[in-house]
């Protein structure tokens, strides 16, 4: 005879099962430590950096210090940064990695990096500072023009009368011959004054009259009236080259001009010439 069971009772199986499959899995499941959460963070970061995606390493890495703060990681953020050409960052982080793990073994290959790092910076603020400059010098207002001297305007001046040589040299040959027949008049004058003390001492003294007395009579008159004429046409002859040589002599705005003059004196005549050469 074949036995079942009650149908109720199996309905009641199926439940429990149910229920304790729906225990099981909504158990929560055991906590991870920080070590095993920064070890599960760097693994993806690790894979991320070597794929390329420098970003998300980088958030992984710093999560993963967040939750173990590992020497090694600082390192790990460093080279995130420096991929991502961040160069202060990764300045900061080589120097923290340095600071909290003075004995690392990659020690040498940290400082070169920084070196290098440092060499870029300049480099950077090198180009950044001679752009500023170029941007000051571009932006700075041009000079003002210089002001160009006013050329003065030449005041005409009216050109020095030119003289006349040809009356110029007329007047001083006249002149020349008034002073010759100036000095023989003086000279014919001497003549005729001696022979007029002669006859005046010959008759003062009540002497004889002679015919040589009569014939240096005769001579001392008649040298007397040359000499007159010889004063006259030598005065004249002075007078006229004086004249003459004013006319022709160059004549300026300020220069004194030459001038002559004849004057009587005793016994004769004197020329008197003024002028500034």
């Amino acid at each position: 005879m074949r036995m079942t069971r009650p149908r109720g009772t199996l309905r009641v199986v199926a439940c429990l099962a149910v229920l304790s499959a729906s225990v099981v899995f909504a158990a929560p499941a055991r906590s991870q430590t920080p070590l095993e959460q920064a070890k599960a963070l760097t693994g993806r970061a690790t894979v991320e950096y070597n794929i390329g995606h420098f970003d998300q390493a980088l958030e992984l890495y710093s999560k993963a210090y967040e939750s173990l703060a590992a020497a090694a990681l600082l390192f790990d953020i460093g080279q995130c940064h420096r991929m991502l050409g961040h160069q202060e960052r990764a300045v900061f982080f080589f120097q923290g990695y340095l600071r909290e793990k003075p004995d690392a073994p990659n020690r040498a290959l940290v400082e070169q990096l920084l070196q290098d790092l440092q060499r870029q910076l300049d480099a950077q603020r090198a180009a950044t500072a001679r752009a500023d400059e170029q941007q000051r010098v571009a932006e700075r207002p041009p000079p003002p023009k210089p002001i160009e001297p006013v050329a003065p305007v030449p005041v005409p001046t009216a050109a020095p009368p030119k003289g006349h040589p040809a009356l110029r040299l007329a007047g001083l040959a006249t002149a020349g011959t008034g002073i010759a027949l100036l000095g023989t008049a003086v000279v014919v004058g001497l003549h005729a004054s001696s022979l007029s003390s002669e006859i005046t001492r010959v008759s003062t003294e009540r002497g004889t009259w002679s015919p040589q007395y009569q014939s240096d009579y005769d001579a001392g008159k008649t040298s007397a009236t040359a000499a007159t004429i010889l004063y006259v046409a030598g005065g004249v002859a002075l007078a006229t080259g004086g004249v003459l040589t004013y006319l022709g002599w160059p004549r300026s705005g300020t220069e004194a001009r030459p001038a002559a003059a004849v004057a009587p004196t005793p016994g004769g005549a004197s020329l008197v010439v003024a002028g500034r050469f």
